[in-house]
């Protein structure tokens, strides 16, 4: 099969999400439903499809596209659900500070309602992290890292212990918890992540605390890992091919 045929597959399936390109036109991607605009864990994927798109075919318009959804997700999901105002400490300069909704259909407080996932905030910084390589530029970088910065003191608690704890999944204000339980990934997924972006950056303090909570965390747990979900496992080895000399990845897999 030459490339051209997935390319061509790939291309139809993200018109069909966002829509078709027109150069002639500013491009807005559009929304999946009437009640939900955005969804964090897709967008994450759509950003680097684009980016794959570019790196395949060179052509810059996927990088427009690309731009364009993450500048509608932090204009969506980086506000209140009405819309009238952005999350926490965000600005227009500094959408990532105040978090990401996770962009669910129903209100939050409702069982399966909006709020806040670790792991759906971590493929953003990453999307976002691919993207600063992409355009050469440091500032979707500097985004991902304050939405680390934003997010972590309060999905983490206990954190001066021996063995930090997290929360699952927390309300859009991040003020308090939805689901206290701690996801099973989410300390893999946050060590890994913010790693990276610490060696994107060069700077060996960058998320240095944050690091330091994951790895406890990661430390206390990576012995025991279970599943029998396979899209935990296959997130798992996702994971652990980022740092394969590191122990616990070795273990993972």
């Amino acid at each position: 099969m030459s490339v051209a045929q997935p390319v061509r597959e790939i291309c139809h399936v993200l018109d069909s999400v966002y829509g078709k390109y027109d150069p002639s036109k500013p491009w807005v991607p559009q929304a999946y439903t009437e009640n939900k605009g955005r969804y964090l864990w897709t967008d994450a994927f759509g950003v680097c499809s684009y980016i794959s798109l570019f790196h395949v075919t060179r052509r810059s318009s996927y990088l427009d596209q690309a731009d364009a959804l993450i500048r509608n997700v932090h204009d969506v999901l980086g506000k209140n659900r009405a819309g009238t105002h952005r999350l926490g400490h965000a600005s227009e300069m500094h959408p990532t500070k105040g978090g990401l909704r996770i962009g669910k259909e129903d209100e939050e407080g409702t069982p399966d309602g909006d709020g806040q996932y670790f792991h759906y905030l971590t493929k953003w910084m990453f999307a976002l992290s691919r993207m600063s390589i992409a355009r050469s530029d440091a500032q979707y970088l500097r985004w991902a890292v304050e939405l680390a910065q934003a997010i972590h003191p309060h999905f983490v608690y206990r954190r001066e212990s021996s063995r930090p704890r997290m929360y699952w999944k927390i309300s859009t204000d991040l003020s308090h918890p939805h689901v206290a339980s701690e996801g099973n990934l989410d300390p893999f997924d946050g060590l890994v992540t913010y790693s990276l972006l610490r060696d994107l950056s060069g700077d060996p303090s960058v998320l240095r605390d944050e690091i330091q909570d994951m790895q406890k965390i990661v430390n206390s747990k990576y012995k025991s890992y279970s599943s029998h979900d396979p899209l935990d496992l296959g997130e798992a080895l996702w994971l652990a091919h980022w740092y394969s000399e590191d122990e616990w990845a070795k273990v993972l897999v």
